[in-house]
């Protein structure tokens, strides 16, 4: 029998901690984009290369910080000090994010783009050694498992939740602007609160390497990682596969929403809540990407649950390309379900799709985790070496980097789609934002953007995977190799 390693704390704390950070996390990726675009008046492509930029810039950091990482001794091990020091410095950066103190042209563009580079540093500093933990917290795999799927089921739930209250909070008396700065400090609170708490529970049990390997010689080490390679590859070329999450707000908005408001009622009344009234549709118009997110999300929370037992039976490549093709499927399905008509979907059968393309990214947001934990053993096996923090630093590049690459494609298809943008002062007579009338051939564009796009993605991201062969009887010949040693050091 295996023995057992992790206390009840541990697996309690991680996944609620993950819930908090992923609401920090889900507020800048869902909703920052639609903030510069449509508060802060910066334009779609310039805003969307303001992301891309900070993402390349904050993606190199991450080695760095893996790095730091790697070489830290503390008496309270390697990447614990970082998950009790980075918590305030997140929420503080996620709040500023959301002013725009600036109207000239320069001086916001020039805002948003510090701040959201100065965000994605403070959030890497927490990033890189709060997923690191996985990989010393147990030298169990069975264990480690179930504990990386548990805290993406912690982080799938608090990505929900800014799609819930920030809807509510925008279209509230609180104005567009306000709105979604309460958003930023009740989630930057909150996640800063949370996310402290696997600090005072955790326990790293797998001792860092007595020496710790040079620049040079970690990008040397990495090289030899082939496992890591083929997933940094198949994570790139798979970056659209995310674009559903960041463009949700805009279906919504522009897919459900519009084709539900009379716009002769708004033509007479000037009341934007009575006009979507006129269309005869029960569900309240500042729930609707509310239900949209959580259909993604009610297909992705059983795929997480299933994956440990998936692995029972298959191994992580069988399973990453299984659900690969079910996401083109899926995906490409509800293209041709409403491609004849994008402006008036039906919702419940866009529903019924969402939680079909969720469940192919449930997969994905636990699996790449495994296997990045999967390059850690591999690395040691190769090299002698355990280098937690440089791999799992590459876990946060391809995030940050892939959903850069999602936002650049999102922003040059609103651009190439010809999107209106809503008019700050455009307010109907309850003071709420009169947003823009897309035009048919614009809808079909923000159709393509979140079913043919991430189909693309999902296609691409299989292709590195054909060539992995750390499966099998090798990966369980290097495990027991890897557990010799370990036993061996114990003894010594």
């Amino acid at each position: 029998m295996e023995k057992k390693y992790l206390t009840l704390k541990e697996k309690i704390s991680f996944p609620l901690s993950a819930f908090g950070r992923s609401g920090i996390y889900t507020i800048m990726t869902m909703f920052y984009l639609v903030f510069l675009i449509d508060v802060a008046k910066i334009d779609a492509v310039v805003a969307s290369s303001i992301i891309l930029g900070g993402r390349i810039f904050d993606a190199l950091n991450d080695p760095l910080m893996g790095m730091i990482v790697d070489k830290t001794r503390s008496k309270w091990g390697k990447m614990r000090p970082y998950l009790l020091f980075s918590p305030l410095p997140v929420c503080i950066s996620t709040i500023l994010l959301f002013l725009a103190p600036f109207e000239g042209s320069a001086a916001k563009i020039t805002y948003a783009a510090v701040t959201y580079v100065l965000w994605g540093v403070c959030f890497t500093i927490q990033d890189v050694p709060f997923w690191g933990l996985t990989s010393v917290i147990t030298p169990n795999e069975k264990e480690r498992t179930q504990f990386i799927s548990n805290g993406r089921l912690g982080s799938t739930f608090g990505g929900i939740l800014p799609a819930l209250l920030v809807p509510v909070f925008r279209q509230s008396s609180l104005g567009l602007k306000n709105g979604y700065l309460v958003s930023a400090v009740l989630f930057g609170v909150v996640g800063a609160a949370l996310s402290i708490s696997i600090f005072f529970t955790s326990k790293e049990r797998i001792e860092p390497s007595t020496v710790t390997p040079t620049f040079k010689e970690t990008v040397r080490e990495v090289g030899q990682n082939k496992l890591l390679l083929l997933v940094i590859l198949a994570a790139l070329l798979g970056s659209t596969m995310v674009i559903a999450n960041i463009s949700a707000d805009y279906i919504a908005n522009y897919l459900i929403i519009q084709g539900y408001t009379d716009f002769d009622v708004l033509a007479q009344t000037n009341n934007v809540v009575e006009a979507y009234k006129a269309g005869g549709f029960w569900i309240p118009r500042g729930t609707i990407l509310t239900t949209l997110t959580v259909a993604i999300g009610a297909g992705m929370i059983p795929a997480m649950i299933v994956f440990p037992m998936l692995r029972k039976k298959f191994d992580l490549k069988q399973i990453y390309i299984g659900s690969s093709i079910f996401g083109v499927i899926a995906h490409c399905v509800c293209y041709l379900l409403f491609m004849g008509d994008p402006g008036h979907i039906n919702i419940y059968l866009l529903w019924v799709c969402l939680f079909f393309m969720g469940f192919p990214l449930g997969i994905y947001n636990v699996i790449t985790y495994a296997f990045i934990a999967d390059s850690v053993d591999y690395m040691q096996w190769k090299t002698g070496k355990r280098s937690e923090g440089v791999c799992f630093a590459f876990q946060t590049f391809l995030s940050k980097i892939t959903a850069g690459i999602a936002g650049v494609a999102t922003g040059w298809i609103l651009k190439i789609g010809n999107y209106q943008e809503p008019i700050a002062d455009n307010l109907d007579v309850m003071g709420k934002q009169i947003l823009a009338q897309q035009t048919p051939e614009t809808q079909k564009w923000l159709l393509i953007m979140v079913t043919l796009l991430p189909a693309i993605g999902f296609l691409l991201t299989m292709i590195p995977m054909f060539f992995n062969d750390y499966t099998g009887k090798k990966k369980q010949k290097i495990q027991e190799k890897l557990e010799e040693r370990r036993l061996h050091n114990t003894e010594n």
